[in-house]
């Protein structure tokens, strides 16, 4: 594994309590400069997280996030011509005739995202991308449980052997869901702030931030450390826009008495 030990220290730290000193894209820029073409190709994984969710963006005629690697007019024709994105997501897509349907499955397509992308991953980027997709089947199973939803099918995408899925499918009839030890305290924080989405949204993530810098602790200068990092910032840029769009709203109650 090679060793950045220039470009890590490099990197201004960062906290879920402050702007961060870089943005995303002059980071990315130190990147295609510093890092070995096969390191800079796993950037591409994260950023194929995103590129995920603005499909979903596209469908139903939002703004896409520049973090993905594509911008919106090479995701749209990415998704015309049937080119650049990985087959799974237009075996998935092609399911559906109406783009409402599609938004309605798109969970099938962020399943579809993880069952592909996690099994070639190893290091960090499979233990991160394994924790993005348990933290939010948990979170499914406790939203399931607050709004009387029916849990087998928000799971319907999901293979049923898995063991967290079958942990969560087992207590489909209980009162409460109890996910597994190591996500209690996920449990406990959804719980005290389910009253407030915005204040749900925050602090979730920065349990996020939190779970991801533990999972590449140990990792100094490494590729492991850098895309630690790079999970970290997008995570930090999207608690400064809810900040903004929270203060917004306050403004615009405010002028609106």
């Amino acid at each position: 594994m090679r060793n950045y030990y220039f470009v890590v220290p490099s990197l201004p730290p960062l906290s879920v309590r402050e702007r961060p000193e870089i943005t995303f894209e002059e980071f990315m820029t130190r990147l295609e400069i510093s890092l070995s073409k096969s390191d800079l190709e796993k950037t591409k994984v994260l950023r194929r997280f995103v590129d995920i969710f603005n499909i979903r963006a596209l469908l139903i005629e939002e703004t896409v996030d520049p973090r993905g690697n594509l911008n919106e007019k090479e995701l749209d024709e990415a998704l015309l011509v049937h080119a650049v994105l990985p087959d799974y997501v237009f075996e998935f897509l092609g399911q559906f005739e109406k783009v409402a349907d599609k938004i309605r499955n798109f969970p099938g397509l962020l399943a579809q995202f993880f069952n592909s992308e996690i099994p070639k991953c190893k290091g960090f980027l499979r233990n991160y991308l394994s924790f993005e997709r348990e933290c939010r089947l948990v979170l499914v199973g406790l939203r399931a449980k607050q709004l009387g939803r029916d849990v087998a099918r928000e799971l319907q995408f999901e293979d049923p052997t898995d063991p967290l899925v079958a942990q969560i499918l087992a207590q489909k009839d209980s009162d409460s869901y109890d996910p597994p030890s190591e996500y209690a305290d996920l449990k406990e924080l959804i719980a005290s702030c389910y009253a407030d989405p915005w204040l749900e949204n925050k602090a979730f993530a920065e349990y996020r931030f939190k779970k991801i810098g533990e999972i590449a602790e140990g990792k100094l200068f490494t590729i492991e450390q850098i895309l630690c990092y790079m999970a970290q910032l997008m995570i930090i840029e999207n608690i400064i826009e809810l900040d903004e769009e929270r203060g917004n709203m306050i403004l615009d109650t405010f002028k609106s008495g």
